[in-house]
């Protein structure tokens, strides 16, 4: 059964949900045909572009997929956590932005290569904070979400990478302009949160553009739903960034640098707020508890530097891209002036051949990347600690297609070292993949895939790495192993056009996974914090001693093999002015006995199926309407330390509105959007199956997110 969880007023079937699906599509659908032949136009980017087609990306590497900024700016996302909401596979759990963590097909961002336009995230930086970075919405041009194995994913990809991308300035431009600027302002109720960006951005010459872009949230506690707030869920975002961005055009033009894409690009994020530094609250359990700690002001803050180069000339054997980035997190107790740092150098550069062999063709990519991480701790009066991991990977993936065979071939080796005190993590590793998809009849293709990767960094967070010593015990003094994983999928892509109505656009995907990780290396202590050993005698577990006792007691390499698998589905239809997509996950996360393992940090959860259901459809030439349902069922397969979750359902609302029509303002040139964005327009009170519980005397508490949240924004680009 499908719970209606809007105050506990009905509960309706799956059935009923699908009559539901159908006597909303069917309106829509009719107005689409009676649109169909008037072109009706929405706003994206410089200028406009047709609703329709849809897309979901699939083939010889599965299930990989993207969110637009269209749909960011539909949904008006307002940080990193909200970027996901719309994706069935991809997870935020955690509530308060302090506490957030990514989990992709039950894989938690850690093992994951995670990059902003190419700049690597790093290992987190305290045990009691997510590791999602942030950024604003608004910058993105694209997230890239890929779960299937390939040897050029980046290093660490133990189960996929997820690659977010800036705009340029080029895209921001409206027609037959070459300056322009946009400013917006909008207001949350949620969070009672007023938001406002100014991003002004020019052509330096024929195809040299430059962007600018600074944006401040200033947000409260939120408020959960049915009443009662979350406490320290506000704080104050800040964004910047300075972008230029060589893109050249095609118009004849026989300059010997025609071919080379340049981009540099500065970004700083920060947030400041007042959470709980560690135990209940921080991370974990509910902070409106009396037992949770005193609320530390706390600052996160992002410096990222990167620069692209991208040569892609009219010949085969040549398509060159080089990045090259600096990466800097750092966050710092405001009360104390202590530090937590990682800065991150790297490097990635590899080339596209396209040849053919017979009446093969081939795409092989060959590459190296490299990164340098420093994990730095700084407390006043104390010595400055500095903990470095580094990685060396050499890639080949070879993309074949013969007629209706594809098939995808590669390896990737990796040199890595961690330090861990006076002991390394070090070696060398070599990780094939292999994937093949087959055309089997018209629009239909079956695909299969199997990969392994490596992670030589460990999951210890950097703030704990100052508290291992001499008295630390380092896997039984036994030497370090590499993490590792393992994954394979199989699954079917449909696509055709003109399968219900004549010109609409029809795509489905249906994958079977499995991911395994092996000697994932933690913490493993009877205590919890660090700091235990200067609590009160009531307050210290029985297992913490003395004073002389270690402050992090063991760090080992994890004997037991971590395992999710499930099945993704996902769907799109468009047809003229209106789309729909619709994505389902159903999965289980067990250890090699298959037992059922809960959600761990910078490792692994999973809840109860998801479903999401989205829809888009262009009603005039000004007014663009969007729907968004996201259904949970119940999470009762749980360990016996853990609480089942409770299954919700969301829906959503969007309104987006050209007063002045796509051509602008009187005079033409300008372009005045306003929109209206409701989220959890029931005020469903619920938790995501994915945020960390708490137990006290058998009652389990777990962080609440945001019930109704109304969103108004006004966006002017000229």
């Amino acid at each position: 059964m499908l719970r209606f969880d809007s105050h506990n007023l009905r509960q309706f079937s799956l059935g009923s949900l699908g009559l539901l699906s159908l006597s909303a599509l069917y309106p829509a659908a009719l107005l689409a045909e009676q649109q169909d032949s008037q072109s009706i136009t929405t706003s994206s980017g410089a200028g406009t572009t047709l609703l329709s087609p849809v897309t979901i990306e699939a083939g010889a590497e599965g299930g990989a997929s993207s969110i637009s900024s269209e749909l960011l700016q539909r949904r008006q996302a307002s940080h990193s956590g909200e970027i996901f909401r719309g994706e069935a596979a991809a997870n935020v759990g955690g509530g308060s932005r302090n506490a957030q963590r990514l989990y992709l097909r039950g894989i938690e961002a850690n093992n994951l290569n995670v990059t902003i336009d190419g700049a690597r995230e790093g290992r987190d930086l305290h045990q009691h904070r997510g590791g999602l970075s942030g950024i604003d919405p608004d910058l993105l041009k694209a997230v890239d979400i890929d779960p299937s194995p390939a040897a050029d994913q980046g290093a660490g990809a133990l189960g996929g990478s997820i690659r977010f991308t800036t705009k340029d300035a080029q895209d921001l431009l409206l027609p037959d302009k070459d300056r322009g600027a946009r400013a917006k302002t909008g207001y949350a109720s949620a969070d009672k949160s007023y938001r406002g960006s100014t991003t002004a951005y020019a052509m330096l010459g024929q195809n040299t553009g430059i962007l600018s872009h600074i944006s401040a949230v200033n947000r409260d506690d939120y408020r959960i739903g049915e009443g009662g707030t979350m406490p320290g869920s506000g704080g104050r975002d800040r964004d910047y960034m300075l972008k230029l961005s060589r893109i050249p055009e095609t118009n004849g033009d026989e300059s010997r640098f025609n071919d080379h894409e340049l981009r540099f690009s500065a970004q700083r994020n920060t947030f400041v707020g007042d959470h709980a530094y560690g135990s209940i609250g921080s991370d974990f359990g509910d902070p409106k508890l009396e037992t949770r700690q005193d609320e530390v002001r706390q600052e996160r803050e992002r410096d990222t530097y990167n620069f692209a180069h991208h040569y892609d000339p009219d010949a085969n054997h040549i398509d060159w891209r080089l990045n090259i980035y600096r990466n800097d997190n750092r966050l710092k107790r405001l009360d104390d002036d202590s530090e937590t740092r990682a800065l991150e150098h790297g490097a990635d550069l590899r080339n596209t051949f396209t040849f053919h062999i017979g009446d093969s063709e081939h795409r092989l990519t060959a590459g190296a990347d490299y990164y340098l991480e420093d994990g730095q701790n700084n407390r006043p009066d104390e010595p400055d600690l500095s903990h470095e991991s580094r990685n060396l990977g050499l890639f080949l993936q070879n993309r074949m297609r013969y007629g209706r065979l594809g098939v995808s071939l590669g390896a990737r080796f990796d040199d890595y070292s961690t330090e861990f005190f006076d002991r390394k993590l070090e070696g060398d590793a070599l990780s094939p993949n292999i994937s093949t998809d087959f055309e089997m009849t018209e629009g239909w293709t079956a695909f299969a895939g199997y990969g392994e990767a490596v992670s030589g960094s460990g999951l210890i967070p950097v703030g704990w790495m100052q508290f291992i010593d001499e008295r630390t015990n380092l896997n039984n003094d036994e030497p370090f192993k590499a993490e590792e994983s393992s994954r394979w999928e199989a699954g079917l892509d449909y696509e055709s056009r003109g399968l219900f109505k004549e010109r609409d656009s029809f795509k489905l995907n249906a994958t079977y996974f499995e991911t395994k990780i092996d000697n994932s290396i933690e913490r493993d202590d009877n205590w919890g914090s660090p700091y235990t050993v200067t609590w009160d005698d009531d307050r210290r577990p029985p297992s913490v001693q003395k004073e002389d006792d270690p402050l992090v007691g063991n760090v080992i390499n994890r004997d037991d093999t971590l395992i999710t698998r499930g099945f993704e589905i996902r769907a799109a239809w468009g047809y003229a002015t209106y789309d729909t997509q619709l994505s389902f996950m159903s999965a289980e996360t067990v250890n090699e006995d298959g037992d059922p393992q809960g959600v761990s940090r910078r490792r692994g959860g999973i809840g109860g199926d998801r479903l999401v259901w989205d829809n888009r459809w262009a009603a005039t030439e000004q007014i663009t309407l969007g729907y968004t349902l996201t259904w949970v069922g119940d999470h009762t397969d749980v360990p016996d330390d853990e609480p089942e979750r409770d299954g919700y359902d969301l829906h959503d609302i969007q309104v987006e509105w050209l007063p002045c029509g796509p051509s602008g303002l009187p005079g033409g040139g300008e372009e005045l959007k306003l929109a209206l964005a409701i989220n959890n327009l029931f005020d469903t009170r619920y938790a995501e199956h994915t945020s960390l519980a708490w137990e006290d005397n058998g009652d389990y508490h777990i962080r609440s997110e945001p019930g109704r949240d109304v969103r108004i924004t006004a966006e002017l680009r000229f």
